[in-house]
Formats: C-alpha cells, structure tokens, sequence
C-alpha cells in the first residue's frame, strides 16, 4: 500500500511539525500556510499548498489528506479523521508521527540489516567476470581479455533477459487477486525467511491496529485498514476474515486465534491486555516483540548468507582454476 508513496521521513518531519505548531495554539490552517515554504518533495509542498487554501475556506484536513494519496496513507487519514471528530487533532497529529517513525525505524531496521548479504550477492554475481578478463588478460593479453569480457556479458545478458522475463509474468499473475494472495501466502511458506516476512508484516500490523485503536478508530475498522499495512494480502485475507466475529463482540485474540498465522505467545499478550482495558500499549508491545524476532531472524539469516556466499566463490574460483591450468597444460602437451 505505501509503494510509490511519499518518502516515509518526510512524513514524519511534516506531521512531527504540524503537531508542535497546532499544539502551540497555531490553527491547523495556519499552520499548514507556515509549512507551505518549508523544504520537501514537491508532491508534499503541493499537499501541504492545498491544505492551506482548502482548510482556511472551512474543509476538513482529513477531506484535504484523501486527494493526496501520494502523501498520506489510508491509515494516517483515518486517524486525522478520528482526531477531528473527538476534538483531539492534536494528539492524534502526534501519533500519526510515532507511528512512521516506529515504520521509520523498521525500515531502516532492514536497511542495516541486509547492507552486508546484498554485498555479497553483488560480488557473487560479477567477480566471475572479472575474474575471466583478469586470467584472460594474464595468460593471453589484452585481445583475449576483451573477448573473455564480450562471452562473459553475453551470457549476463542471456541471464538478465531470461530473469527479465520472469519477472514480468510474475508481475502479471501478482497483479490479480488470486495471484498476489497465492504469491504472498507461498511467501510464508518458505523456511527460514517465510518467518521474517510473517514477524514484519505482524509488527505493521500490531501497530498499526494500536495506534488505530488509540485515536478512537473503531476496533471493525482498525482491522480494515491494518491489513494493507501488513504488505501481504494472505495476513490481510485473514484480517478480514476475523471482523464478522469482532463485531458480534468476540475479543479481537479470539478471532485471530481463529484465522491462523499469529504464533500462541503474541496472542496471549493480547489476551492480557483486552483483560486490562490496555489493548493499544500491549499491541505496541507485541509489535516490539515481533521486530525484535524478525531482527533476530534476520541477522542469523545475514550469518548463514557469508558461509554459503565464500563457498558458492569457492566452487565458481575452483572450476575456473581448473580450466585455465587444463588449456595451459593441454597446450604444453600439443
């Protein structure tokens, strides 16, 4: 749902900004017309232009927010929304920024996390080439060297037409419905990393539910709109699947006990907390326990990536040894 989205920091700084000024007493119109010059991505300057005209003539910031989908999420409009209804905008302005910050965090979480695999890989797909122009280059000179390099970028680009092409069908069949939920529920299938995609996607989700929750948003809606914010459309399926039973007052444990995929140990965090009345807390906690696993899982998954990658080199190294010393002593013997 945020693909293709404003960028997630300067949300934060935006909404971080709004929240002081209305905070200081500032009207929201006013404010919007103090952050109109400030620095930003022209999509947000735009918003944030329009904000400031349409607000002043008497609209609603959440009216204004839902022509701009570009820059605001269905779950930032639907806490701005509740804001305005209770007459809390802003509070809820405040934790519209801590929730990006927290999915700041976690992206940068991952960022960090992968840097060092995706290095690895890069290096393991062009160090073979590199490694047949240099013997090319030693053994036989500069002509031979660049007729190494021609062979060896053909068969890249044989690979990355076929990888192309590939990636193109899997995009067609993703783009129906049946398709991304069968994609994204294989993706929760795979060993090791099918774990990773389930604790982040439930981490948004948690989040999102509690922060929801917090501004007021109706539990039934909350789930609504925290499915897109998982990223996957299997956990967004099963999300819905447990409204009916929400809104016949089954506890919100309960009904995602029923439809699968939370691990026993959240859903009793939760359990407690519907107990206590402090649902949006243990949810936030529950997230926290979600990324903390995915963090783990992870770095070991990072752990396993440099053995496999040093042995892969190894193997790819070991064969072009072996056939540069097989046409050196085949030549000998000629």
């Amino acid at each position: 749902m945020l693909s293709g989205m404003l960028g997630i920091d300067q949300r934060v700084t935006f909404f971080r900004e709004l929240a002081t000024l209305v905070g200081s007493g500032v009207s929201i119109g006013e404010a919007l017309g103090i952050l109109s010059t400030r620095p930003g991505s022209p999509a947000l300057r735009l918003a944030i232009a329009d904000g400031s005209k349409r607000v002043a003539h008497g609209e609603r910031f959440s009216e204004v927010m839902a022509d701009h989908p570009k820059v605001f999420s269905d779950l930032n409009i639907a806490m701005i929304i509740s804001g305005e209804e209770g007459g809390r905008l802003e509070e809820i302005l405040a934790e519209v920024a801590n929730h990006l910050e927290k999915e700041h965090e976690l992206r940068q979480m991952l960022s960090r996390e992968t840097f060092y695999p995706k290095i690895l890989i890069v290096a393991g797909i062009f160090i073979p080439l590199g490694t047949k122009v240099v013997i090319a280059l030693v053994m036989s000179g500069v002509g031979a060297a660049v007729i190494a390099g021609l062979r060896a970028l053909v068969g890249y680009v044989v690979f990355a037409l076929i990888v192309g092409a590939l990636w193109f069908a899997y995009h067609k069949y993703r783009q129906t419905e049946q398709g991304r939920q069968s994609i994204d529920r294989a993706k929760l299938s795979i060993p090791v990393l099918g774990a990773v995609i389930s604790q982040l996607a439930w981490s948004k989700i948690c989040r999102a539910i509690g922060a929801l929750y917090k501004a007021g948003v109706p539990t039934t809606q909350a789930l609504e709109m925290a499915g897109p914010a998982s990223g996957n459309r299997a956990l967004e399926a099963a999300l819905t699947a447990a409204i009916p039973d929400v809104q016949k007052g089954v506890p919100i444990s309960e009904a995602l006990t029923k439809v699968g995929y939370v691990p026993d140990l959240p859903l009793r965090m939760l359990q407690t907390g519907e107990k206590t009345g402090d649902i949006d807390a243990t949810l936030e906690k529950v997230a926290d326990y979600f990324e903390a696993q995915s963090q783990t899982s992870i770095r070991r998954m990072s752990l396993l990536i440099v053995p496999i990658m040093v042995v892969i080199m190894g193997v790819v190294v070991l064969l072009m040894a072996a056939q540069m010393y097989g046409g050196y002593f085949e030549a000998i013997l000629e």
